[in-house]
């Protein structure tokens, strides 16, 4: 029963190429597109959940005019961060500022590492509710902290304990490691 409906089929299919090919090529575009829109609209709906309070995450945004052009962006004046705790501090748990993402050069021994990273307040850690393979992000109140990915200590160091190390930041600047977090992302607080 079934070969004789393979038989119908692959004759219509052969003696109607053009009508054919029409049908499976508008057939596979519009699968194609289906299964796109679907992927866009999970990676909408899962983005950042990796953090434990995800919901109560917000991103401040600046929106400007310019040859009357409306435009938005996520760089923010640095005062506004000063304002935004003053005004707006019992609002929020933490107001947390950070830089744009740049790759450092890390130095320890002789070795030089160049990683992406950037620089965040005290509190990023705790809102981002950070992992910590060793150390801890209490140490990161002094100014001349670090914390490291699990994947970039393990480049520096191999399979030694990070904590209290020091390295040197883009060849100038002694930073002692904090800790090292099981982040899969390597920015963070100078983080690294």
């Amino acid at each position: 029963m079934f070969r004789n409906y393979f038989k119908i089929a692959w004759r219509n299919l052969t003696g109607n190429k053009t009508y054919s090919a029409i049908n499976i090529g508008g057939l596979a575009v519009g699968m194609a597109v289906a299964m796109l829109i679907g992927l866009w609209i999970y990676d909408e709906l899962s983005f950042n959940k990796t953090h434990q309070h995800y919901s109560r995450i917000a991103r401040v945004m600046q929106q400007q005019t310019l040859d009357g052009e409306v435009n938005t962006g996520n760089n923010v004046p640095a005062p506004l961060f000063k304002e935004l705790q003053t005004s707006y501090g019992a609002a929020f748990d933490r107001v947390v500022i950070t830089s744009w993402l740049q790759r450092h050069v890390l130095t320890y021994n002789g070795a030089s590492f160049t990683q992406p990273g950037n620089f965040m307040s005290t509190g990023a850690a705790e809102m981002l509710s950070l992992k910590m393979v060793s150390g801890s992000t209490a140490g990161l109140k002094d100014p001349a902290t670090i914390l490291l990915s699990a994947s970039t200590a393990k480049a520096i160091f191999g399979d030694a304990d990070p904590v209290d190390k020091t390295l040197k930041l883009n060849k100038d600047l002694d930073v002692r490691v904090a800790g090292d977090t099981a982040a899969s992302y390597e920015p963070l607080a100078p983080l690294f």
